[in-house]
């Protein structure tokens, strides 16, 4: 009986030992990636997982009302387009709106600075888009369409219902016009 008492305590002295050993500890980040030949680590090698499904975009819930989100732009024109040209760009939310904002709520903060709707980048009074610009050159004031009733619209007769962005344009004033900055969305 004595002798299995000290096998006994050996063996919980050396799992103690081999747990706290600092080798042990560090032998997760001794292997990288880098460190294996490609093609020798097969599937029987990998634990295998799985993954939840993905929802469709058709299931995912609109942005809620008040809810605020930013993303970033940017646009370009030709180097040699006329002044009286126009470009064009879009702006795809990452979480659509339930409803779309209304055009004459969709804000360029450059030729129209609205302090009480649009405060600064990261912020939009509920219902409203803010376009926040870094750069601005040589194009006139941005304007967009978003509740456009037009059936063909991309962005609010979609399968998903509701708005799922904004189509912008400019007018070109010189040659080589470009813009970039933030888009902040409060929705309505």
């Amino acid at each position: 009986m004595k002798n299995k008492a000290l096998i006994a305590l050996a063996v919980a002295a050396f799992a103690l030992l081999f747990a706290t050993s600092p080798y042990v500890a560090n032998a997760a980040g001794l292997i990288t990636g880098a460190q294996i030949k490609n093609n020798t680590v097969t599937g029987a090698d990998v634990k295998e997982s799985t993954l939840a499904t993905v929802p469709s975009a058709g299931t995912l819930a609109p942005l809620r009302s008040g809810h605020t989100e930013s993303g970033a732009f940017a646009v370009g024109g030709a180097k040699d387009a006329a002044p009286a040209d126009y470009i064009g760009w879009g702006i795809t939310y990452p979480q659509r709106l339930a409803k779309p904002i209304p055009d004459s709520h969709i804000i360029d903060t450059e030729a129209s600075p609205q302090p009480t709707l649009c405060p600064g980048a990261g912020r939009a009074a509920r219902g409203y888009l803010c376009l926040y610009f870094y750069d601005h050159h040589n194009i006139g004031t941005a304007y967009g369409y978003s509740d456009d009733s037009d059936p063909s619209s991309p962005y609010t007769k979609s399968a998903l219902h509701g708005s799922v962005g904004v189509g912008i344009y400019d007018e070109v004033t010189d040659t080589g016009p470009y813009a970039d900055g933030v888009w902040t969305v409060t929705a309505p």
